[in-house]
């Protein structure tokens, strides 16, 4: 989809304006022969950049449809120049970088032209556009939602021009105020698609399986055809859970990841466990005594959760509540919960207390990534409110997932529900690759202490 490219122009860009930015600086230190310095940098800084852009990726400065974060990028210059600075002191004895000052140089010119760049960018794409007009059958309140996603969100590379509108489901006004047009039929659709240059069709699921016919005679003009369900999923990266029928799960949820994937999975969870234990023991310590001295009660917390096949288990972590928590009974945690100590609010948001979880990795019972377990309390009255809550448990349940990077901390069982749209997500696209994602994004919600 063209949000990948344009996250693909924007890494190449930004890696580009980096070599800009030091062959400038060594034409301008070193009067006009970039030449005599350019073959002792080019090198190192190559390596430096690639991880520079790698940064910039983990504190969502790739983000398509968010506005720019200054923020972001002005602390991800600073990790990046403390980063290289360090790499530089540490191999001093390999790469000859001297003086040390061109890094900063370089870094001070990227942040010039880097803005520059993304100015130029940014109003390339919204003048140009280069969007593909899109048809939507259905216009029931489903199909309706995913018309306002694609309307707000068109750097995705979509907009809506038609809509085909059933008699019992008439569009809101603010559909005809985008200047979409709307038509009763197929039919009528079919007379529209070469006058509006129709490039994708979506069909809502009450309508799929009943227009093959209608929408056979389309074939000619090379058009794409998605179910709702399958377009919603690649454009919002999450399952629509109200919209979506059971046929489809037997479709798209019939056999899961090979094999080897749980195998190197379940390899690369013990490995990770074995390399970072130096960095968990003195955290982990260093934790418990904090909960220790902040208030009075047990250090480690306990409770049972809902693993992989609807299987229970002990979760542990580090308490970070009072002790009387849940006097009155299993509830949600709460934006500000007040039954959350100090300390218990700061490991929180820095993932501290969850170190206790490397436990149930080492004993298989969870993931390093995956769905977050829930307790039974909960699963039981989310499996009887939510369509489809029961599928999350078909993967092993892990210390963070695709929900808890794409949304925030659930609250409610709305919030349930919405999790449950990224749950899915990533059970039917589970892969190494993801995982990958995940940890990535992991990283930015640890470092902007986004977790509660």
């Amino acid at each position: 989809m063209r949000r990948n490219t344009l996250k693909i122009l924007l890494a190449i860009g930004d890696y580009l304006v980096m070599f800009v930015s030091l062959v400038a600086v060594l034409y301008v230190r070193y009067r006009g022969y970039p030449g005599l310095r350019i073959d002792q940098h080019i090198g190192p800084f190559a390596i430096v950049f690639a991880v520079w852009v790698l940064v910039f990726y983990i504190l969502e400065l790739y983000d398509i449809n968010a506005p720019f974060n200054h923020r972001n990028f002005l602390y991800a210059m600073l990790t990046n120049v403390a980063v290289a600075g360090l790499g530089f002191y540490l191999l001093a004895d390999f790469v000859d970088i001297s003086p040390r000052r061109n890094l900063a140089l370089v870094a001070a010119m990227f942040v010039v032209l880097f803005y520059l760049w993304r100015f130029v960018f940014n109003r390339l794409v919204d003048t140009v556009g280069w969007y593909r007009n899109v048809a939507v059958i259905g216009s029931d309140e489903h199909s309706l939602a995913l018309v306002s996603r694609i309307e707000m969100e068109r750097r995705q590379g979509f907009r809506v021009a038609v809509i085909v509108s059933e008699e019992d489901h008439p569009v809101p006004q603010w559909v005809i105020d985008r200047g979409i047009a709307v038509v009763p039929t197929v039919a009528e659709l079919k007379e529209l698609v070469r006058d509006r240059h129709i490039h994708t069709v979506i069909i809502s699921d009450e309508w799929y399986y009943s227009i093959y016919n209608e929408l056979y005679d389309l074939i000619p003009h090379r058009l794409y055809f998605f179910q709702l369900t399958n377009f919603w999923e690649r454009f919002e990266e999450s399952i629509p859970i109200y919209a979506t029928r059971e046929i489809w799960f037997l479709e798209n949820l019939n056999r899961g990841p090979h094999k080897g994937y749980h195998l190197v999975k379940r390899a690369m969870d013990i490995l990770t466990v074995l390399l970072f234990l130096p960095v968990f023991l003195p955290l982990g310590l260093l934790t418990a005594i904090a909960v220790r001295v902040s208030s009075p009660g047990p250090v480690i917390f306990s409770q049972t959760r809902v693993g992989r096949n609807e299987t229970p288990f002990t979760l542990y972590k580090f308490r970070s509540m009072r002790t009387d928590a849940e006097k009155h009974g299993a509830q949600w945690a709460t934006e500000n919960d007040p039954r959350v100590t100090p300390v218990g609010r700061f490991i929180r948001a820095t993932r501290l207390d969850e170190i206790p979880q490397v436990m149930n990795v080492l004993r298989g019972e969870m993931s390093f990534i995956g769905p977050r377990p829930e307790r039974p309390e909960f699963v039981s009255t989310l499996s009887k409110t939510i369509p489809h809550y029961h599928l999350r448990h078909l993967v092993k349940p892990g210390l963070t997932g695709w929900a808890q990077v794409k949304y925030r901390y659930g609250a409610s069982g709305e919030d349930a529900a919405t999790k449950l749209t990224y749950d899915l997500y990533y059970v039917k696209n589970v892969s190494l690759v993801l995982d990958i994602k995940i940890v990535l994004k992991t990283i930015m919600t640890v470092v902007g202490r986004r977790g509660r």
